[in-house]
């Protein structure tokens, strides 16, 4: 009994507090329906337009429409994540399936026609100015570019889902 009353001498009960605080900012924008889900065309194109790595076909423009946007938003990074091509990881990879071309993935541009890094760590995104309060459109281009030769003619899809991150 002694060795017990012993070791519990040092059991000491405290009370202490924790602080939380916050802001509720209007810093985000919403995506407009018609740029959910849509669908990027990226016409017919032939095979011999990509003779070797590295060729591209024709930039096809496509936009998000950010609507409506908070009146604190100043900025937005915006990635692209899908599953990379084998042969060069920058691209796109198309879906596998004896109907689907090969040898081809899709690069993704900027609005400035610079290409973006699939994938790529919200660190390493640069900000995109936006106008606080009003809507906001996102300029892109999409193109196919060769990645392996030859490359077999047949259909062309893939998937890639965007992420924003708001300032």
């Amino acid at each position: 009994m002694l060795t017990f009353m012993l070791l519990c001498q040092n059991a000491f009960a405290a009370d202490s507090t924790i602080n939380i605080k916050g802001n509720i900012k209007d810093n985000t924008c919403a995506v407009a329906p018609g740029s959910q889900n849509q669908v990027v065309d990226l016409l017919i194109n032939a095979v011999k337009q990509l003779h070797s790595n590295g060729e591209v076909t024709p930039l096809v423009p496509f936009s998000i429409d950010l609507t409506p946007c908070g009146t604190a938003v100043t900025a937005v990074k915006v990635g692209f994540v899908g599953i990379a091509d084998g042969n060069n990881k920058s691209l796109l990879a198309l879906e596998a399936g004896s109907a689907n071309a090969s040898g081809v993935g899709i690069q993704i541009l900027d609005g400035a026609r610079t290409p973006l890094v699939l994938n790529a760590d919200s660190n390493n995104i640069s900000w995109t100015p936006l106008m606080a309060g009003k809507s906001n459109t996102l300029h892109f281009n999409a193109r196919l570019m060769a990645s392996k030769t030859p490359v077999v003619a047949g259909h062309i899809r893939a998937t890639a889902t965007f992420t924003l991150e708001f300032q």
